[in-house]
């Protein structure tokens, strides 16, 4: 069963066209140092990715000043990388700890000194980043059973920052496509995008790279097929003559894969031999602790903040893959991540955070007539559906009509289920002439 199913997602992949998951520029050009590193920027574009990596890892430091240590080994920060020979390379690269072959050739060398020279406030950054995120994507790794350094691939494609999402829509820490994403199990629709989703996304990323080596054996050849699509390193082989060797088939590559493998190459050693090159983490303070809660009923970002004070960029960084400021749970169980002290404020409160009476007061726009305007408000009630209630019950309740409660929540059917939430509002122009034809037609009663 296993086997049919590895085929049918390989036959889902060719059909997407070849095409990468994440976006490919067919321009880049390797054929010599000055072109490689130009690939490597478009990549990795220098200013607006420094910056963008500078807000986020504040954002996870917000509040606090305390500085940190980062383990036992000193690092002496510098400008400018010590000069490091050939034989050194070749022999660090034979050094690490890796089941992945790590080739030493110019290439190579070049997207090395990239990392190490061209683009070390990046490293910095990258490296406290790595703090917050690779726990979680080498534990999940390890839980599959893949290689640990595949979570350097997340350095090429984002430079470690979840919410990256490129001109041609691939997005996220793993750069997922839509289709791809989908085709792995990421949910993507108008309310939540998995593909920001850390722990999920490394999830579809582990089951991709575990189809691909059904197919090819070999990891340098599943890494390819990441950048470039199925299609391409399966075209590549025959144009080869049937090789299997990634730098056999490199010629028949397009041209960013062929950049991309020394690329992860060199993001793998300068991550791994910094402290040689001095480059230290940009070290701003305590990371910000956190911790998850899993939640079963449709709750907005606004209504968490209200419960825990947790600002409203802490929700966002924290919990990207929500589009609209809003967890569906009432569709399937949602999971949030907050930090730890707002995680043990939020248990106190679940009663109210699941409130089936929570009024909030919206205010509407004065309303214009016979040359005055006059304020008014409207309140919305959140009904826990109970057993027996229907929509007509519901509506007569909350003085309302059964039409402006499904159009108030989107919903076509009159069925309901027990434990569903109902948005009601209450003082619309709709209510007001309800009960002003009640009063009609109670006076006609008692005339």
């Amino acid at each position: 069963m296993k086997y049919y199913l590895t085929i049918i997602i390989a036959i889902l992949l060719m059909l997407l066209g070849s095409r990468p998951l994440h976006a490919a520029d067919s321009n880049l050009a390797p054929d010599s140092a000055q072109e490689l590193r130009n690939a490597a920027r478009n990549l990795l574009p220098s200013t607006a990715l420094d910056n963008d990596l500078e807000r986020l890892l504040r954002t996870w430091h917000k509040g606090y000043s305390t500085k940190t240590k980062r383990g036992a080994v000193p690092c002496t920060d510098a400008d400018v990388s010590p000069h490091t020979s050939d034989t050194v390379y070749l022999k660090r690269l034979s050094a690490l700890p890796t089941a992945i072959p790590m080739q030493f050739n110019p290439a190579v060398k070049q997207c090395i000194k990239l990392y190490t020279e061209e683009r070390r406030r990046l490293v910095r950054y990258m490296l406290s980043l790595a703090d917050l995120y690779f726990p979680l994507i080498e534990e999940t790794l390890d839980r599959h059973n893949l290689p640990i350094e595949l979570k350097y691939l997340t350095i090429v494609e984002s430079a470690l920052n979840p919410t990256a999402v490129s001109p041609a829509g691939a997005a996220g820490i793993w750069q997922f496509m839509l289709a791809t994403g989908k085709i792995y199990g990421l949910t993507i629709n108008s309310l939540v995008d998995e593909r920001l989703d850390i722990q999920k996304s490394t999830e579809a990323a582990c089951r991709y790279f575990k189809d691909m080596y059904n197919i090819y054996h070999d990891w340098l050849l599943c890494i390819a097929a990441y950048n470039c699509g199925l299609g391409n390193v399966n075209k590549a082989i025959r144009q080869s003559g049937g090789k299997t060797d990634f730098w056999q088939i490199y010629p028949y590559l397009p041209r960013e894969t062929r950049n991309y493998i020394p690329l992860f190459i060199g993001a793998y050693y300068a991550m791994h031999y910094h402290v040689e090159h001095r480059i230290c983490a940009s070290e701003v303070g305590v990371p910000l602790a956190t911790d998850t809660i899993m939640l079963t009923q449709q709750v907005s970002f606004d209504r968490i903040r209200q419960l825990t004070n947790v600002s409203q960029d802490e929700l966002n960084l924290l919990n990207p893959q929500y589009r609209r400021k809003v967890i569906p749970g009432n569709t399937q169980p949602c999971q949030l991540r907050l930090p730890i002290g707002a995680i043990k404020q939020l248990d106190k409160v679940r009663d109210s955070l699941y409130s089936p009476d929570l009024e909030v007061t919206v205010a509407d726009s004065p309303e214009r007539g016979g040359g005055r305007s006059e304020g008014s408000g409207r309140t919305t009630i959140y009904h826990t559906v109970k057993r027996n209630e229907t929509l007509s019950s519901i509506a007569r309740r909350y003085g309302t009509t059964v039409t402006a409660v499904k159009k108030a929540n989107g919903i076509k059917s009159t069925t309901l289920k027990v434990g569903q939430k109902l948005k009601i509002t209450k003082g619309s122009s709709g209510s007001k002439k309800s009960k002003a034809s009640s009063k009609r037609k109670s006076r006609k009663r008692r005339k």
